[in-house]
Formats: structure tokens, sequence, C-alpha cells
């Protein structure tokens, strides 16, 4: 009984997932186009798909073109900066023009100091965290998280990423350490 009510319930979904299919596959190009950035403009953490789908085809097509001699060895997108430790030599892996340190949202979402007053202002509404005193540490700290939530979603205590070095030296360029000292990632604590 129950194998049978599995296989109805896949059967629905496999029938909207080509239902789905045949009606994107009516769309036109501009149409498309609009539809994108309607979804993206919903949640926009489906731009990370986007270009992760536009460096491939980039790549594929010969249109890569290696960073600048500057930058680290490991860093795909020429944004990065070199870091204190293995762990966080990470890059946002994009070609140079789809740097996600570049980008409008990343701008709006993570370096905007009215989105990260809000965010302070709830995480200490719902967290009793209190402010920190510190206000470009402040800032930065929660300039990391909201770039998590955007590009991950929420992922739970304990459970952490290491944000991408373009978007680490962008985040500290703006709210920088009077002394220039940074804490870097720490893994698996809670924050």
């Amino acid at each position: 009984m129950r194998s049978k009510r599995v296989r109805d319930i896949q059967d629905v979904i496999n029938a909207r997932k080509q239902k789905l299919q045949e009606t994107v596959s009516k769309l036109t190009g501009e149409s498309c186009r609009q539809l994108i950035a309607k979804l993206c403009d919903r949640d926009p953490s489906l731009i990370f798909d986007i270009l992760e789908e536009s460096s491939e085809q980039m790549s594929a097509h010969g249109g890569y073109h290696p960073p600048p001699g500057d930058a680290p060895s490991w860093c795909t997108c020429g944004n990065c900066r070199q870091m204190p430790s293995d762990i966080e030599r990470v890059c946002c892996q994009q070609i140079p023009e789809n740097c996600f340190s570049l980008l409008p949202d990343f701008s709006m979402l993570v370096l905007d100091e009215a989105v990260l007053s809000i965010a302070q202002r709830y995480r200490e509404d719902v967290l009793a965290v209190p402010r920190d005193q510190d206000v470009n540490r402040g800032y930065r700290h929660t300039a990391y998280r909201q770039f998590i939530l955007w590009h991950y979603g929420r992922l739970g205590a304990g459970n952490r990423r290491v944000v991408p070095s373009c978007c680490v030296w962008q985040i500290r360029d703006k709210f920088p350490d009077s002394f220039g000292q940074y804490t870097g990632f720490k893994d698996g604590r809670l924050a």
C-alpha cells in the first residue's frame, strides 16, 4: 500500500516537472530573461546558480582569462588577496566579471550600513546578543553573517562556512580594524 502511494506521489512530481519543462520550452528569450530577473528578485541567492552556469559556459567557450598576476594562485576571480590560513584561502570561483564581491546584490545585502544595522537589531532582539561596542567590528561580523545567509541560507548553530577571500576583503576594506588585526575564520565555533 505504502509503495503504491510513493509511486503515485512520484508520478505527480514527474508530471509537474514535465509540464514545467514544456512551459519553459515555449518561452521566448526575452520572456525567459524577464522571468529569471523576477525569480532573482524573489530569491536573490538564485544569482549564484546563474553565475555558476555563466562561468561554466565562458570556460567551455574559451572566454575565461586568468586573474591578474597579483592575485594568489588559488584565486579564479582575480579579486582575492592572500589569507593567513589554508582554510581561508577560498575564492568565489567565478570569472572576474561575475565575482561575488562586485555584484550589486553584494553591495546592497552585505555592505549597506542600513541593512547591517537592521540585521544587528534583529540579532539583538531575537538572540538578546548585545551590539558590539566597536562599530566597524560589529558591521564586519554582521556582514559576514549576511553573506552566509545570502549565499547558503540559514545554517544553524555550529554549522559554519568560509566566506570567499574577495568578499572578506571587500568587507574589511569597508569596515577596517584600526590596527589591521582580524580574527579570521574559526571552525565550529558558535557566534
